[in-house]
């Protein structure tokens, strides 16, 4: 059974308001506690100016494909995907599998 490693870019149509980035720094620091199987989860926006456009990055770690599969209809990640979507986002999903033997595993 490997790791996962999930990562998500998300390009908003409009800048986010101080309050909507409150609400994603709300719901996303829930996750690790709420959501079975999450290793690790670390999000932010980008600072280097190379991200074609993508303001907002998130890198989730799980502790297998099993658990991979329960977080995507896992209320809590639903609301925010729902939230994401309702504001006009392009929203960019990679997954694989963490080998063995990889830096810092």
């Amino acid at each position: 059974m490997s790791a996962m490693q999930h990562i998500v870019l998300i390009k908003f149509a409009h800048p986010l308001k101080d309050e909507e980035i409150q609400w994603i720094d709300q719901r996303l620091s829930r996750w690790h506690e709420g959501i079975a199987g999450i290793v690790s989860i670390r999000w932010g926006q980008d600072v280097s100016g190379r991200s074609r456009g993508y303001q907002w990055g998130l890198v989730i770690e799980f502790s297998s494909q099993e658990a991979e599969d329960r977080y995507h209809p896992h209320p809590l990640h639903q609301e925010f995907a729902q939230w994401v979507a309702g504001k006009e986002a392009e929203v960019l999903a990679f997954d694989f599998p963490i080998a063995r033997g990889a830096a810092g595993v």
